[in-house]
């Protein structure tokens, strides 16, 4: 880290962007915490008031969180990330099933790409997913069924793409929660989750968008949103 320059600009400001700097190049990556007010005002060189000040913008921003009693830590490193899920937590859930009619095309790639690794992810959320249903197991039916269609994004070799679906994650788990989806899943003769999961075993790019439009209807269905043309 370096010392911060006195200028133009001011210090806080300097502070902020040398501390985020350290977050996305990875050298505080997410889950970890960030030195202490006293350690970073000596690194870089200025007051541990404009430390706390440059503290707080990126705990403002998304990208740190206090915890008291244990320090400050990094819960994300992408700025556009965290602006993006905030503003899908506040989106309609219209607009956020609309979202997820066109990210569910990454069903198609998923299928022509993935790995034997990202196929036994896939296939462990799915099998979690089965376990809370049976067990009735609301939070974790909602965790792993969201768990599910990432994993499925992360297949799909674009991304670009599997960072907005991740991002749309908190807003996902609201709408399977709303959705009530556990009930509507017990109901189901069939689970459509299952023929996008054999799908992708097989290589089989038709049969994967096939079993996503299913899925997908299903959801617009339970939530008794139209349906676009």
């Amino acid at each position: 880290m370096q010392a911060v320059r006195k200028g133009r600009v001011s210090l806080v400001e300097t502070a902020t962007d040398e501390i985020r700097d350290q977050i996305v190049t990875g050298v505080w990556p997410v889950g970890s915490r960030i030195p202490p007010e006293s350690a970073l005002s000596e690194a870089l060189g200025v007051s541990r008031a404009s430390v706390r000040e440059a503290v707080r913008s990126l705990v403002h921003s998304g990208l740190l969180e206090p915890r008291q009693g244990d320090g400050t830590f990094v819960i994300s490193d992408d700025d556009s990330a965290v602006a993006l899920r905030r503003r899908l937590e506040r989106a309609e859930l219209t607009h956020v099933t609309q979202i997820r009619q066109g990210l569910d095309v990454v069903a198609r790639q998923a299928a022509k790409h993935r790995t034997d690794a990202q196929l036994a992810g896939i296939e462990a959320a799915l099998v979690r997913r089965k376990a809370a249903l049976a067990a009735q197991d609301a939070d974790a039916f909602t965790a792993a069924d969201a768990d599910f269609h990432i994993l499925v994004a992360d297949a799909g070799a674009n991304p670009v793409l599997a960072d907005i679906y991740r991002s749309l994650s908190a807003a996902l788990r609201e709408e399977l929660r709303r959705a009530a989806c556990l009930d509507t899943a017990t109901a189901a003769p069939t689970d459509p989750h299952s023929r996008l999961a054999d799908a992708i075993r097989d290589r089989d790019p038709q049969a994967a968008v096939d079993a996503a439009v299913v899925l997908l209807a299903g959801h617009v269905r339970d939530l008794a949103l139209p349906l676009d043309d």
